[in-house]
């Protein structure tokens, strides 16, 4: 009776077998490459979960699913931003957001600059990963981008005031979620060692921009931001925006009363 239970579980071994290949082979033939690469690709986009799943349903996904499309496009929406965070991920999901960021991930590459940036130093790595970020049209990399470049001097500030500004008209509705996810991400965990230093650009109309006296700036309310955006010109508008950003940042308190203590 033992031996009948055994050949049986064998045969049905076989048979899963064979059906997992002929299912296979069918996957490449049904569909042209380009195709399949395009649906991984926006399965990438909206779930991480459900490409490596998929990935795991046959030989031909896996393959396909190593396409740098497929990395390009990934969503690392529930990834966590603190790097203390990465640091317990696996040697796969290490490895697979190594690729997401060889690659050109836009996600993958404000991430890296804004650790680069911020937390270790590297000035010129910092703003390279954000540009690449920012010109693949990755809205929170445009908005750091900008107010970095605001903070800098000659071309460089006159180019960050064109960003924001146009970044601002172009995304009034969508400018008060990039705050917030700007602040989330600044205040995730990660050291901040680089601070902006805040560089005023002058005030382009004959008479200066009085509600920048009744607000103070906007320094907290991201409603009354975007209220007055009318109000203020292209350069107020923008020097309010970086006062915003420098304020959030983590330690900035703390590091603002030693000055003043020395």
């Amino acid at each position: 009776m033992a031996k009948i239970e055994a050949t049986r579980k064998i045969e049905y071994k076989r048979t899963t077998s064979y059906k997992r290949k002929s299912n296979s082979s069918s996957v490449k033939s049904s569909l042209p490459k380009e195709l399949w690469t395009e649906v991984l690709g926006y399965v990438a986009s909206t779930s991480l979960a459900d490409l490596f799943n998929v990935k795991l349903s046959c030989k031909d996904f896996s393959e396909l699913a190593e396409d740098f499309y497929i990395f390009q496009q990934a969503s690392l929406k529930k990834v966590p931003t603190n790097p203390f965070c990465l640091s317990n991920l696996s040697k796969k999901a290490s490895s697979f957001l190594e690729l997401c960021l060889k690659f050109g991930n836009p996600e993958s590459l404000f991430r890296q600059g804004v650790i680069d940036y911020f937390s270790l130093g590297r000035i010129k790595s910092g703003l390279e990963y954000l540009k690449r970020a920012a010109d693949k049209g990755h809205l929170e990399a445009t908005y750091m981008y900008g107010i970095i470049l605001l903070c800098s001097e000659g071309e460089l500030k006159q180019e960050g005031l064109r960003i924001l500004s146009s970044l601002k008209r172009s995304n009034s509705g969508g400018m008060k979620e990039c705050r917030k996810r700007t602040k989330t991400l600044m205040q995730s965990g990660f050291w901040v060692r680089n601070f902006i230093v805040r560089q005023l650009v002058t005030c382009c109309r004959e008479e200066p921009c009085r509600v920048l006296i009744r607000n103070s700036g906007w320094e907290s309310n991201d409603i009354e931001l975007d209220a007055d955006d009318d109000a203020l010109c292209d350069a107020c508008s923008c020097n309010c925006e970086v006062k915003w950003f420098s304020n959030i940042l983590p330690g900035k308190r703390k590091r603002m009363r030693i000055n003043w203590l020395n």
